[in-house]
């Protein structure tokens, strides 16, 4: 019995040392506020993505509203006929693909049926479309349910499914990519592959500020950082002949 006691008075004394340390913790002054905060966040963010679902849904849904606006794209057909193309990239919601909208003016308005013409990108050799930023004839390449342009070029290339492929980062003062329109990133020759966090770090190698970047999921500035110093290096180095 004494030897029984030995060990249930240690686990007695942890038990009523531990169990109200919890309960002290969890009514913590201010504990309650921060949990609020969470909640709110949390609901806030649930908030936006659905808001703009239902954004990029109405627009997709209601793509007469925009005939005749967006980007001037040649489109080449299969059958190496060419349009010139003035339009936005809509998403079927139905199947998920890419299409462009041309408005033949053959036709009258109340004759929807050839008026309107979708463009997809499996119909279609390539489409072009002149790039603001350089001032130069960049080329979309049909993928299954987009085109593929190539938005960024250097040691790590990346594509998208337009030159829209930017947005405002979370703190609003630096630019990141969007998500959504990321087909690929490559590393130089190699193959096209997803954007995540694996596949970058193994590209960037042991470039330390480019990988602090990635740890912040700072994509974008990752891949610049990157592109920037192996650019310096190469000229740096007198081997290389550059």
């Amino acid at each position: 019995m004494q030897y029984l006691y030995k060990i249930l008075a240690p686990l007695t004394l942890v038990l009523f040392l531990v169990i109200p340390s919890e309960k002290a913790i969890a009514q913590y002054p201010g504990m309650d506020a921060v949990r609020a905060k969470m909640s709110r966040d949390f609901a806030n963010q649930q908030m936006q993505t659905q808001m703009q679902t239902q954004m990029n849904m109405l627009f997709n849904n209601n793509w007469r509203a925009n005939v005749g606006k967006g980007t001037v794209y040649q489109v080449t057909l299969k059958d190496s006929s060419v349009l010139n193309v003035k339009s936005f990239q809509y998403t079927d919601t139905t199947s998920h693909k890419t299409f462009l909208v041309y408005e033949n003016k053959n036709f009258k308005k109340s004759d929807s049926a050839h008026r309107y013409q979708k463009i997809y990108a499996d119909q279609t050799l390539y489409i072009s479309v002149t790039d603001d930023d350089f001032g130069r004839l960049s080329y979309g390449v049909p993928l299954d349910s987009c085109w593929m342009f190539k938005v960024m070029n250097g040691p790590i290339s990346v594509y998208a499914k337009s030159f829209y492929y930017l947005t405002l980062a979370a703190n609003g003062n630096e630019q990141e990519f969007d998500k959504g329109e990321i087909v690929g990133i490559q590393l130089n020759d190699g193959p096209i592959v997803q954007l995540t966090d694996d596949n970058l770090k193994g590209m960037l190698g042991q470039d330390a500020a480019a990988l602090e970047s990635l740890e912040k999921k700072k994509y974008y500035k990752a891949i610049k950082k990157y592109n920037r110093h192996t650019k310096t290096d190469k000229k740096a180095d007198p081997v290389s002949g550059e």
